[in-house]
């Protein structure tokens, strides 16, 4: 068998485990604008850590923590660039983290999408208006109080990021979503470990699909200041738990330091949940789903 040119070695030597294989910069925003989504449908994109966006079948694209800046401790570059998202209507962040709420990118997103509105949780709304957004684009939300955006109905979903954040009201400062789509209804924990009143607050939705971390915590992490988030085993029990019919990994690919490996969660449904539905991304890539519960009578 004939070698292969020495090009191809140092060509293979140099593309990192981590390089890009979704679409990136306008290629990507291109993508999510010319995309169709069908009925009883939705369109996922995931952007690394818990950086996501969905669009609707009415078109209305939404975004969630969006963190798109790059550095030498990420395993990867971010897909976009702030400026790149031109078509963002609303923007969900979870919490006060930087990696969730980041300036720079939630500054430049306003910028490059006039028309989007930022939802956070009450007690961050004062570091988006630090971050330059105008509080008439700024939209407070409340654990458990529902919000009507266009056709899409969101409800603020109390977390434990380890521990309640409260402020001197009582709103909570770390919030996951579930998001009403036309129908499907969709979950981003945002940060948070599992906890009972989590499974109460999230069965009367019936989510469909579920966004879940999976880095887990540790003492020597804690001790760093790292908060931690459920681990593997409890993001599948939880999927159970809430009867979703498709579960999303999140937050285990963009820091070495503060991840778990993802093949551990995929071990464990086959083993405990051997029916559950998951999808596993790359950065920058697309997903359809088709709600079968959308298409029973």
């Amino acid at each position: 068998m004939a070698c292969p040119a020495e090009g191809v070695w140092v060509l293979l030597e140099e593309q990192s485990r981590y390089a890009l294989r979704g679409k990136t910069g306008a290629a990507l925003i291109a993508q999510l604008k010319r995309t169709a989504v069908p009925d009883h449908g939705i369109a996922i994109w995931h952007f690394g850590q818990e950086s996501m966006a969905v669009k609707t079948k009415d078109g209305t694209i939404v975004y969630f923590d969006p963190y798109f800046t790059s550095s030498p401790k990420h395993n990867f570059a971010a897909p976009l660039r702030p400026e790149d998202v031109t078509n963002a209507d609303y923007v969900f962040v979870s919490h006060h983290h930087d990696d969730h709420l980041h300036p720079a990118t939630l500054r430049g997103i306003a910028a490059a999408s006039p028309q989007a509105r930022f939802l956070c949780p009450v007690p961050h709304v004062r570091l988006l208006l630090a971050a330059g957004i105008a509080a008439e684009r700024i939209v407070a939300c409340r654990a458990g109080e529902p919000l009507r955006l266009g056709a899409i109905t969101a409800t603020g979903i109390a977390s434990k990021h380890e521990e309640f954040m409260l402020d001197a009201e009582g709103n909570h400062g770390f919030l996951g979503y579930v998001l009403d789509l036309d129908g499907v209804v969709f979950y981003h924990a945002g940060d948070t470990v599992p906890f009972p009143e989590l499974i109460e607050s999230l069965r009367p939705h019936r989510v469909e699909i579920a966004c879940l971390p999976i880095n887990g915590r540790d003492f020597k992490r804690f001790a760093r200041h790292l908060i931690g988030n459920m681990n593997f085993r409890e993001a599948a029990d939880l999927t159970d738990a809430i009867g979703a019919d498709l579960v999303i990994p999140m937050h285990y690919d963009l820091f070495a330091h503060n991840t778990d490996n993802p093949a551990y969660f995929v071990d464990y449904l086959h083993r405990a949940y051997p029916m559950q539905r998951f999808k596993m991304f790359v950065p920058g890539e697309r997903y359809l789903h088709l709600s079968e519960r959308g298409e029973r009578p």
